[in-house]
């Protein structure tokens, strides 16, 4: 009685308009947080949104901040929408799947006319010795579960097509409580940093409302650059993690597509950029350092100047060579790390930084295990669900049968057990009626 309580309270989400409308506003929300950047300042919004010329006659800056359209995936009416999908999956589960996965373990037998000609395949077939015996060993031998009373049979394969369904509606709800979570439970930072620099995580571009920053300690060992034909082929770092008595926990060398894992946190390779160079003067054995300034119509390009010198120095990508120009402009000669410049000055080293992307997210492995019971069970759920009764009367036998897919292949597999009982028993003729779904 509770069951059916709560399969009656919960009819309202089990429609399927009432599905297929949550999931056309979850699309078009999610459509409107793709159109539109997310978690950007507010004076972006004013910049690219401006009240003067609306978007589609209405999307301003202050449209989206109202609505949190900068914010789409965190709002609480985005959280709304999750909410009545994962309603409408449970009571559809409830009220649906679970009572059809009950009803198929259930065996019914059908002995008058009328309840086998309503089937999509019926058979008639005479009575001879041993028929039923034949049949029921061809039925055991393509894996029917088998019931037997008296003269009748009832049998039943594909179980697993019936259970499938609830299980994708398991993984869905997996996959959009992961989702949820992650609201509370993320972070996102990004963090420009020198070769040999140590950092803390400060710079957080996207937290969730019950994340605290990581306290761990992250050094940049190293950082290089990989050339091929003077072309950027990939660009390293390496990461050393320390706990809070400084000993090392992790080292590892990350890249594009290659990022270090250490307690939930990913560290990517996001970009990188030339600081500056390290110079020395030879008259007076004392180290200097010279910020770079980037060229604006040349990617990758820097300018510099030395101090009480009247060269400029111009370093094209991270290499160890560059040019020298004078106050005029006018090229004077190409040279490398380590040449002396005029008399006086010896360039010693490039500052490099590299850009990392550092990722919080607890629940991506809930969300990973949803999806792979998805990918699964979404392919279990094409199996098809066969049923099949036999009536041995005292002239006739019926055969029929049913399938929720596949009803070719049934149909298929009916005429070859027809030919196989024809083949043994020649002399015997058949009354077959099929009846088409």
């Amino acid at each position: 009685m509770k069951l059916f309580s709560i399969q009656k309270s919960l009819k309202l989400f089990t429609g399927v308009k009432f599905a297929i409308l949550i999931l056309a506003m979850i699309g078009i929300a999610s459509s409107l947080g793709s159109f539109i950047e997310q978690d950007e300042s507010i004076l972006f919004y004013q910049k690219n949104y401006p009240t003067s010329q609306p978007f589609f006659g209405f999307i301003t800056w202050e449209f989206i901040r109202e609505f949190g359209l900068d914010h789409v995936y965190r709002t609480w009416w985005f959280f709304g929408l999750l909410f009545f999908l994962v309603l409408s999956l449970i009571s559809c589960t409830f009220t649906r799947q679970f009572p059809i996965f009950s009803n198929s373990k259930e065996y019914s037998f059908r002995q008058n006319k009328k309840s086998f000609l309503t089937l999509p395949f019926s058979i008639k077939l005479k009575k001879i010795f041993y028929l039923k015996e034949n049949i029921i060993s061809k039925l055991q031998n393509c894996n029917f579960y088998l019931y037997q009373k008296e003269n009748l049979i009832y049998g039943y394969k594909g179980l697993i097509g019936r259970i499938s369904p609830i299980l994708v509606h398991f993984s869905l709800i997996l996959i959009l409580l992961g989702s949820f979570l992650s609201s509370f439970q993320n972070l996102k930072a990004q963090e420009i940093l020198p070769k040999g620099e140590l950092f803390h995580i400060q710079n957080s571009i996207q937290l969730g409302w019950l994340t605290k920053l990581p306290t761990i300690t992250t050094r940049i060992n190293d950082f290089w650059v990989e050339y091929e034909e003077n072309r950027i082929h990939q660009f390293y770092s390496n990461l050393s993690i320390f706990d809070n008595f400084g000993n090392e926990q992790k080292q590892q060398t990350i890249s594009v597509n290659h990022p270090l894992h250490f307690q939930n946190l990913d560290f990517y390779q996001s970009d990188w950029n030339l600081l500056g160079i390290r110079f020395e003067d030879i008259k007076t054995n004392k180290i200097y350092e010279s910020p770079f300034f980037p060229l604006e119509k040349a990617s990758k390009s820097w300018i510099t100047w030395i101090p009480n010198s009247e060269i400029s120095l111009i370093f094209d990508q991270f290499q160890n060579t560059f040019l020298l120009y004078d106050k005029m402009g006018n090229f004077l000669e190409l040279q490398n790390i380590g040449d002396k410049i005029g008399n006086q000055f010896v360039i010693i080293d490039i500052l490099p930084s590299t850009g990392l992307q550092i990722k919080y997210d607890p629940t991506i492995s809930l969300i990973y295990f949803g999806f792979g019971i998805l990918m699964i069970t979404g392919c279990l759920s094409f199996l098809p669900y066969t049923q099949i009764w036999m009536c041995q009367q005292s002239l006739y036998c019926r055969l029929a049968g049913s399938t929720n897919r596949g009803k070719i292949q049934l149909e298929i597999e009916f005429e070859n057990l027809l030919r196989e009982i024809e083949t043994k028993y020649k002399k015997v003729s058949f009354v077959k009626k099929l009846i088409e779904n």
